[in-house]
């Protein structure tokens, strides 16, 4: 079993979610209908978080590779490549193609995107594009006011975006996927976190901290630079940045906080096997995963079609 944070966050919010996006969901079972339409479903983003995730893409595609390389990417040059991006995949969101026969999201490449207001109302509004752009541009733009931030990762030996890092725990697998990872020569590592949320109240520090846990008990990337010695958890410099807000807070994983990630951790894996006692996926049914009481979480599940038409077939 693969844990991860958002994983057991999503359990918790709706098990059911959880269950047709890690369970059922799956691009090779071309064969089985359901799966292949769970998979697609799995697919579908609300327009706050494509732009959420567009920004993350421009960064580790365009300005860590340039810091790599000792060049400078610039605001105009981000930000252009940004824009070109954005605007391929709102196409692409618009012809809402999902479910065409012979329709390759692999093909489709990073112009890809797909929509839950097209699926479920057809149409995708016009204000929420003009104020993703909008966000998109003041995310990036705060990035460059930063001097904390652009210290931080001008001054790294090496930088590494979006690279997976696994660790066992609990008798599970915990996979992490820090935004950026900077490495330097003499100190230890600095996981950095882009948040792109409109009030930027969340403090992250159990999701960073869990990065931290997996950088520093994980099995390193052939390409991660060498130390002297090997890094804690406690070592690691943390810092959330929350880009529409400008504010940087920086978290350290004290012993006292290592142990309440230890116990979020197996508490959350343990509430996972409780429910799907070590059966095989195609063993485990709809019914045996209870849904969530909150109905604005169940009109925004990507999965609610199929979940819906369980519920009325059992009706």
């Amino acid at each position: 079993m693969i844990w991860s944070i958002s994983e057991g966050k999503a359990f918790r919010r709706c098990q059911r979610q959880w269950y047709f996006k890690h369970c059922v969901a799956n691009a090779n079972a071309v064969k089985d209908p359901l799966r292949r339409r769970a998979y697609l479903l799995s697919k579908l983003q609300s327009i706050s978080g494509w732009r959420g995730s567009l920004v993350d893409t421009v960064i580790s595609t365009v300005l860590i590779p340039a810091l790599n390389r000792k060049q400078t990417a610039t605001l105009q040059q981000i930000k252009a490549r940004a824009r070109a991006l954005f605007d391929a995949q709102l196409r692409c969101a618009r012809e809402h193609r999902l479910h065409e026969p012979g329709f390759s999201i692999k093909e489709a490449g990073e112009a890809f995107a797909a929509f839950h207001c097209m699926e479920y109302d057809r149409a995708i509004p016009d204000a929420e594009i003009v104020r993703a752009w909008d966000e998109v541009d003041r995310a990036l733009s705060s990035l460059f006011t930063l001097d904390q931030i652009r210290n931080a990762l001008k001054s790294a030996k090496y930088l590494v975006a979006q690279r997976a890092l696994t660790v066992a725990h609990s008798g599970v697998t915990v996979r992490a996927v820090p935004d950026v990872i900077a490495f330097y020569d003499a100190a230890p590592p600095t996981i950095i976190d882009w948040k792109v949320h409109v009030f930027g109240l969340h403090e992250a520090w159990l999701q960073l901290g869990t990065y931290a846990l997996a950088l520093a008990e994980g099995k390193p990337h052939k390409d991660f630079p060498a130390t002297s010695q090997p890094w804690k958890p406690e070592d690691i410099r943390l810092m959330e940045v929350q880009l529409l807000n400008g504010v940087v807070r920086e978290h350290r994983v004290e012993a006292d906080r290592l142990a309440d990630i230890h116990d979020y951790i197996a508490h959350s894996v343990n509430d996972i096997l409780l429910v799907t006692e070590g059966r095989a996926n195609a063993e485990l049914r709809p019914e045996d995963f209870g849904v969530t009481r909150d109905p604005d979480l169940c009109r925004r599940c990507p999965y609610r079609s199929i979940c819906w038409e369980d519920a009325d077939a059992r009706a």
